[in-house]
């Protein structure tokens, strides 16, 4: 009858969880991730920073357009001068200058192309750092997700043990009662089922501290509220080929944003180089001048000359073709030169150590998925045989050959069994899991 009753709570427990929430939404773990990608702060100053990689790019690309300035100035000047007969005169003018100037750069040896370039590369390596936060965010949030879920199920089991206890306890109270069963027994089932009770409570506390920790990661508002999808398909589908195994640790060496975060800044350094030694090099640029000036000599009294004719009369065009040589720079470019080979050896190093932190980071991912397969596996045999020593031990117990210490303790036995059961497999979703980011990134991959 205890049994009967059991299956019957399970399969109530489950028909419930088969029907929607009408009063939550059933957010899924990608939903989660999503979720949190768009509400974290990191990655919010992130794809700022590529914003602003985007508009440097198009700043070096208008450096190949000329520019256009516009130029006047107003001057006076009061007091005498000498001429070079040695006649003092009185020389009080004004006067004033209108014009627009133009200036282009013709010829830069690559200067202005490898600085695109330069951009260009540092806007890329500034992508991968967006994805290498948004990695980050999507394994926080999944690592708190299981967590939900793990609480949920143990929860659950303490639920089951709870209402074995009580359904015990009214057991051995009826048995009491008839005189069978001395008080002793009675106040011992009583207690297990107070044990219980406590246990039920603080695994709802872990339910909403885990809960709790999902919406940190998430950034979820206060106010709103959400309740997770439990299935799972990672929890359907723990085992991986070793076919699919090699994939992702292949996959890892092609894809992950930060081996091509060091490429893109590698290739950056490159064109920097280029345009520094540009530097060493002649460059021409191409010069236009479209203006006019006004004088007026105050000692022959003022508005003698009209402003407007003098700026006609005076109107006047300028075309400068410059050569400029660079003969000493004080090192400037060898110095320049030198940082930015460190620069790319720093890289290099950087990369080579990043790939050897990988290499050992998958290795040890791998090692503690087979361990937790391992061990989920010898955790099923472990419950299965706790099982069939209950089942035993609640006959033997029933026809009185067995206290009921002896069934409490082979009872802890089970829950302990079945909780470490759900532990490993949980241990083993979120290797898998972690192998899959790693190597793709997210879910939808």
């Amino acid at each position: 009858m205890v049994r009967f009753i059991v299956m019957l709570y399970f399969f109530i427990c489950a028909l419930l969880e088969s029907f929607p929430s009408f009063a939550q939404e059933q957010w899924s773990l990608q939903q989660c991730m999503d979720y949190a990608v768009e509400r974290n702060g990191s990655v919010a100053l992130s794809r700022l920073d590529v914003d602003s990689k985007a508009i440097d790019i198009q700043m070096a690309k208008s450096e190949r357009l000329p520019n256009l300035n516009g130029f006047s100035n107003i001057s006076s000047n009061f007091g005498q001068s000498q001429d070079i007969f040695g006649n003092n005169a009185r020389n009080d003018n004004f006067s004033s200058t209108l014009g627009v100037g133009s200036s282009l750069s013709l010829l830069n040896f690559g200067r202005i192309k490898n600085n695109i370039s330069k951009s260009e590369s540092l806007a890329k390596a500034s992508k991968e750092d967006l994805e290498l936060l948004k990695r980050n965010t999507r394994i926080q949030v999944a690592q708190s997700f299981l967590q939900v879920l793990l609480q949920q199920e143990i929860a659950r089991l303490v639920d089951s043990s709870a209402m074995f206890s009580a359904l015990q306890m009214q057991k051995i109270q009826k048995s009491t009662d008839l005189g069978v069963s001395p008080m002793s027994v009675l106040y011992e089932a009583k207690a297990n089922h107070s044990r219980d009770v406590q246990k039920q409570a603080s695994a709802l506390q872990e339910i909403e501290k885990a809960m709790l920790a999902l919406r940190h990661a998430m950034n979820l508002e206060d106010d709103r509220q959400i309740a997770i999808d439990t299935s799972l398909y990672l929890l359907k589908q723990l085992s991986l080929s070793p076919q699919e195994e090699s994939q992702l640790s292949s996959h890892l060496w092609d894809e992950h944003p930060l081996i091509r975060k060091y490429q893109f800044l590698n290739d950056a350094m490159l064109a920097d180089a280029k345009s520094i030694r540009a530097n060493l090099y002649p460059s021409v640029d191409l010069s236009v001048n479209v203006g006019s000036f006004y004088f007026n000599n105050l000692t022959t009294g003022m508005g003698k000359l009209p402003f407007v004719n003098q700026l006609q009369n005076n109107f006047s065009q300028q075309v400068t073709l410059a050569l400029n040589i660079p003969i000493y720079n004080r090192n400037a470019v060898k110095h320049n030169l030198q940082k930015n080979s460190n620069q790319i050896l720093q890289n290099a190093e950087q990369l080579a150590l990043n790939q050897q932190q990988f290499k050992q980071e998958m290795q040890s991912y791998l090692l503690n998925y087979r361990n937790f397969e391992k061990q989920l596996n010898l955790s099923n045999e472990a419950l299965a045989n706790t099982r069939l020593a209950f089942a035993i031990s609640q006959k033997s117990f029933d026809a009185g050959k067995i206290s009921i210490y002896d069934l409490n303790s082979s009872r802890a036995n089970l829950l302990n069994a079945e909780s470490e059961m759900i532990q490993v497999r949980y241990n083993l979703v979120f290797s898998k899991l972690l192998l899959m980011m790693m190597a793709k990134g997210d879910l939808t991959h």
